[in-house]
């Protein structure tokens, strides 16, 4: 009963496709994430996106936020999102010490991207502004679904990090290429990001194989990452929050991390539809790796 549970609730959620669909300009999604598939309940626990898309963007008065580039394209995107993270025992009801600890993050994101259509690149940045902690809903949002899907009660949220406002700004490039083919693409992105609760840059990679078009879009794709990691405020606390007894300090933080997802996602008429697994190597001394899965559904207009 709760698998088919879990599998309702992620047929109501989306991601949403990058540059290679321009059929349609806008785009509405949701997303849900779940380590339950992959058999475990740690670390980062679950996650619930809601994004709106703007493909092909030209406004006056925002066009002034988009990186200039050659032939440009500009794509706009925002968007809400929570994430949840848990000690490796969520029965205990003691402070874990040396674990990692309870946090909810929440906040707003805006993205905007130039893509240069001649040249086959993309400059970007965005800005994140948030919370971390009570505010963030992580407890109640756990609880209730952890009732509904008939799961044990999680116990110990009196240890979550403290409450502060979280800001960010990041900025990306990402180079594409076989833009020419229908069955391929290659990408190679680079990402910094600055602010109360993360400093790292990312380098990345992802291959997309199958069917890929203006009209359908039909592929599996492989996301490996290396992330330098300079501050981690979901173990650490925010950077000007009181100290949490809770807290990793930061002499245990792994400061490489490496991260691959595996997925397929699907665009068919106005819809569009993908499942995926995210695998992450430990994120500071003795943690233990970590996987969850994810699914989505995406309505383009």
């Amino acid at each position: 009963m709760r698998i088919v549970l879990i599998g309702f609730i992620l047929l109501l959620n989306v991601v949403a496709l990058g540059q290679d669909s321009l059929r349609y300009k806008e785009a509405y999604s949701i997303r849900y994430e779940n380590d339950l598939f992959a058999g475990t309940d740690r670390y980062y626990t679950q996650g619930i996106f809601l994004q709106y898309d703007h493909l092909e963007i030209n406004l006056k008065w925002l066009n002034k936020f988009f990186f200039r580039v050659p032939d440009v394209q500009r794509s706009l995107q925002t968007g809400v999102a929570q994430k949840v993270y848990t000690p490796s025992s969520i029965t205990s009801d003691t402070l874990l010490l040396g674990d990692r600890p309870y946090a909810a993050t929440y906040g707003y994101t805006a993205k905007f991207s130039s893509k240069s259509k001649s040249k086959n690149y993309i400059l970007s940045w965005s800005l994140n502004t948030g919370w971390i902690g009570k505010p963030a809903f992580g407890k109640e949002t756990q609880t209730a679904i952890h009732r509904w899907t008939n799961n044990n009660k999680p116990l110990g949220w009196q240890y979550q990090l403290n409450t502060a406002l979280s800001i960010h700004m990041s900025f990306g490039f990402t180079k594409v290429w076989f833009t020419k083919t229908n069955w391929l693409r290659v990408e190679g992105t680079n990402v910094t990001t600055i602010g109360t609760l993360h400093n790292e840059t990312r380098v990345s990679g992802i291959l997309k194989v199958g069917y890929i078009s203006n009209n359908k879009n039909y592929f599996v794709y492989y996301n490996p990452e290396a992330r330098v990691v300079f501050y981690d405020g979901t173990l650490q606390g925010a950077v000007f929050a009181k100290p949490s007894e809770a807290r990793i300090l930061g002499k245990e933080i792994n400061h490489l991390v490496s991260e691959q997802e595996l997925g397929f996602i699907m665009l068919q008429g106005h819809f569009s539809f993908s499942v995926y697994g995210h695998f992450q190597s430990g994120l500071f001394r003795n943690a233990k790796n970590h996987a969850w899965g994810g699914m989505g559904v995406g309505y383009y207009f």
